[in-house]
């Protein structure tokens, strides 16, 4: 098997929050084989840089001898270079290749990680294919002060004609902007592409520039254009932030894996919903369990990763019972459906538990019984209580905030016997779909 290969220029960073073993798991994680020139070693944790050893001219150049002679270099992604030795050589071997740039001038710490910057900017900045810097740094090779959307947009023509680069990225995050917004400078085309992302409030953002311009240089390694690179590689970046790790003293890494990983729970969703399917429809008296308004199933990732509706999963249309008591499923599975059996579910991992499948099913005091005799938990909520809302979706979570309220709990069975307009109704939730289809098997074999 072969896969596209790439090159990452690039410090260690012995936290593993952004460098040359962060581009490694980029890479990997969207299928390039990553190699490595390693620049420096930093050692440095989540409250800054402590020190800094610099590899010497001789190393430096061996690593990318040893590397270009055995390897198809498809792509290079530059991050930490240290010095003017260090750019030399990087231009006498890498001229002319495509060069995803990441002009990491300072650390989160505000640790200068570029030496000699005057020679930055006339070594390495024209051999540049695609630039990627942060309001910052545009600000600082701009030289124009860069606080608005169209501040950025100069900005990034500027730097593309002052150092002939094609491509200049402008990343929003320290623009003063409601929203992220990051411009692309097209100069061939001579115009912009700009992608706004809802700003995350979150402190753990150590890696952001270096796995956006890692994924950028993987996309574009795989043969996609700048552009789709750029959307993509936005795309991964946002839920990166939105999971960065709450780990150590300062500020923490994001954490581009979640994107691999979500993608993989959401696959063990889509296999449980359909084993959840086989049972009921092999399950004999199951009809039974499916009351007037018919039911659903809501499955969601595992809780702790659960940020929204676009985490759980519900079937598209419900489990209805046919005149003949078979029962249909309502395929496809989908995410993100606002169902009743969603927002209860998401309501519930709010309050701190580890749910991850519910069903509603047709309330009888012989069901109700066979819950409490399974070693379920039972709470009755009174549906006269509830306020009037005209939003839908409420309903769900005054039910979740009531049973807390009156227990300081979440009960896996919650069932009320109706009021006008509402049927009556019983909602089982449990940690996984085998704890679900398990009593739901008791109560079909001990129904009447």
């Amino acid at each position: 098997m072969r896969k596209p290969t790439a090159l990452s220029i690039a410090g260690i960073d012995t936290g593993n929050g952004a460098g040359a073993e962060t581009d490694i798991k980029v890479y990997e994680m969207l299928g390039v084989h990553g190699t490595l020139v390693i620049t420096a070693i930093t050692a440095q944790n989540t409250t800054g840089v402590k020190d800094i050893l610099v590899v010497n001219k001789e190393f430096f150049e061996k690593q990318m001898k040893v590397i270009l002679e055995d390897f198809n270099i498809n792509n290079v992604k530059i991050g930490m270079i240290y010095n003017k030795d260090q750019y030399e050589i990087v231009k006498k071997y890498l001229d002319g290749k495509i060069i995803v740039t990441d002009p990491v001038l300072f650390a989160k710490d505000g640790t200068q990680l570029i030496k000699d910057v005057d020679d930055y900017k006339r070594i390495i900045l024209p051999i540049t294919s695609v630039l990627t810097p942060n309001a910052v740094e545009a600000s600082y090779f701009s030289e124009m002060k860069i606080n608005t959307i169209n501040d950025a947009k100069k900005a990034s023509k500027i730097i593309s004609e002052k150092y002939n680069i094609p491509y200049v990225i402008i990343k929003g995050g320290h623009l003063n902007e409601e929203f992220s917004l990051d411009v692309l400078y097209n100069s061939m085309k001579d115009n912009y592409l700009i992608l706004g992302y809802k700003r995350i409030n979150q402190k753990n953002t150590h890696g952001t520039g270096s796995v956006f311009s890692t994924i950028l240089s993987a996309e574009i390694t795989k043969g996609n254009s700048v552009e789709n690179a750029f959307r993509i590689a936005r795309d991964i970046l946002q839920v990166s932030i939105e999971y960065g790790l709450d780990i150590g003293k300062g500020i923490g890494p994001i954490d581009p894996l979640i994107f691999l990983e979500k993608n993989s729970f959401k696959y063990q969703v889509i296999e449980d919903m359909n084993k959840f399917a086989d049972f009921v429809q092999s399950t004999a008296n199951f009809y039974k369990l499916i009351p007037e308004v018919q039911s659903n199933l809501a499955h969601s990732i595992p809780s702790s990763y659960v940020k929204d509706l676009n985490d759980i999963a519900t079937f598209k249309n419900r489990i209805v019972k046919n005149w003949d008591n078979k029962v249909n499923i309502g395929f496809p599975i989908v995410f993100g459906k606002p169902t009743h059996t969603a927002r209860l579910l998401y309501a519930i991992i709010q309050k701190g538990k580890r749910a991850t499948s519910l069903i509603n099913i047709r309330y009888d005091e012989n069901i109700i019984k066979l819950l409490g005799k399974y070693g379920l938990d039972i709470i009755e909520v009174d549906r006269e209580k509830e306020p009037e809302y005209n939003i839908e979706g409420k309903s769900m979570q005054w039910i979740i905030d009531y049973v807390y309220e009156i227990s300081h709990n979440i009960p896996n069975v919650i069932f009320d016997k109706g009021m006008k307009g509402k049927e009556a109704m019983i909602r089982i939730w449990t940690e996984d779909i085998d704890s679900l289809i398990d009593l739901l098997n008791y109560v079909c074999k001990n129904i009447n």
